[in-house]
């Protein structure tokens, strides 16, 4: 194994590569007793190694090939059909991760993905936005938590989306997913993705995952329910808002947060890295605006980051102007800038490689990111390290601005 801080460059020996292929194995065995078949335990190992490989798209047809089967049958029958616990893998490779990748600065994201499709007989496939092609489409979506931190960062845990179009009590709804195997207790409402990511949230918290930030974007930030559940629990978190989010001040008035922006004096941004990109650090304005603080004694920001050059098109003008994002934040009293602007640097996609499921029920489209998830894990946990440094801390900037 590389020792910590070490950046793995260049071509691997053959001493590294038995390795590494070793550790695989261990991987592999430490979770043999979830599969009650030999021929299972394979089929795993066939997956994982299939998604460590160079193979350019990591569906079925393509791992099966890899792994030297004729077709995909034995991988769609070992997701679809094979008596095997996906949660049980699940709380196992959860454990195995964050064991790995634990650090100080250790966060949860949450984010969703989706597999475009052509027919409609995928559990799930309905038509509805995906930002997997930025629109909207025809496409089956699954909510991921991920776990981070300066060491890499993979998949935990998983929730699969179910639309209007699934869920639900009528006999249409029930038939439609008695026939791609989801159960009744699953699609009798339709669970929302902010819904979604609370239940991967509460069973990490039950599981003692160590953490600073839970991290997600605007589809989750907006969502009222979710925030009040996490400043009930104390759960600290970066969650990114619309320029409309109406927010609370101290003096009990409210404005959105577009307004608090329009009144942040030029002098108060600073210009700081929140993480570093495939061009260098990833320079941003921020300022931080005090909002009423919660019942139980953790304060409330609204952080604000704006690009350093003009690259939005004004929708009012048609001038580039600069781009401006918006970030709601719990935290504890007498947090500083630094670190939620690192926090925020780090809710980028934790997507990995997730393998597509081709048309499988619901049993295989839940199980198959459950075999993905080791992967990114064994294959970046020892990768990127490295904080930023020190600067001194800027005031915060307190929304002092007269009554409307």
């Amino acid at each position: 194994m590389l020792p910590s801080g070490a950046v793995r460059t260049g071509v691997l020996s053959e001493a590294e590569i038995r390795s590494l292929d070793g550790e695989l194995e261990a991987l592999c065995a430490s979770v043999d007793d979830v599969f009650a078949r030999p021929a299972s335990r394979e089929n795993l190992r066939a997956m994982v190694r299939g998604l460590l490989s160079e193979v350019p798209r990591k569906d079925l047809w393509q791992l099966a090939e890899f792994a030297g089967h004729p077709n995909p049958d034995r991988l769609q029958g070992f997701l679809a059909k094979a008596a095997w616990d996906a949660d049980e893998l699940r709380g196992r490779v959860r454990d195995y991760a964050v064991a790995a990748l634990a650090e100080a600065d250790a966060v949860l994201i949450a984010d969703e993905t989706g597999d475009i499709k052509k027919g409609t007989k995928s559990a799930g496939v309905q038509r509805q936005y995906t930002g997997t092609v930025g629109r909207i489409g025809n496409a089956q979506v699954s909510v991921h938590l991920s776990y981070g931190s300066r060491r890499g960062r993979t998949l935990i845990d998983r929730e699969f989306y179910l639309g209007k179009d699934w869920a639900g009590t009528t006999a249409e709804h029930q038939d439609r997913c008695a026939e791609q195997g989801i159960p009744p207790e699953g699609s009798a409402l339709v669970a929302t993705k902010p819904e979604l990511a609370r239940n991967m949230l509460q069973r990490a918290l039950a599981a003692d995952v160590p953490f600073t930030y839970f991290l997600a974007d605007e589809a989750y930030g907006q969502c009222c329910t979710l925030r009040a559940w996490l400043e009930e629990r104390r759960v600290r978190h970066v969650l990114a808002a619309p320029k409309d989010e109406v927010l609370p001040l101290p003096d009990g008035r409210t404005r959105q947060a577009r307004e608090l922006y329009a009144l942040v004096p030029e002098g108060i941004l600073e210009r700081r890295s929140c993480a570093d990109g495939a061009k260098g650090p990833r320079d941003y304005d921020w300022a931080c605006v005090h909002l009423a603080p919660t019942a139980h004694d953790f304060e409330r920001h609204l952080l604000i980051r704006r690009s350093t050059v003009s690259n939005k098109k004004g929708k009012k003008t048609g001038e580039l102007v600069c781009e401006v994002a918006y970030f709601l934040c719990h935290t504890c009293p007498g947090t500083v800038l630094a670190e939620l602007v690192t926090a925020a640097g780090q809710a980028v996609d934790g997507r990995g490689g997730v393998p597509d499921c081709q048309g499988s029920g619901r049993p295989g489209r839940a199980r198959g990111p459950q075999v993905a998830l080791p992967v990114p894990e064994h294959h970046r946990v020892h990768a990127r390290h490295g904080l930023p440094g020190h600067r001194p801390e800027p005031p915060h900037f307190s929304a002092d601005c007269p009554r409307a």
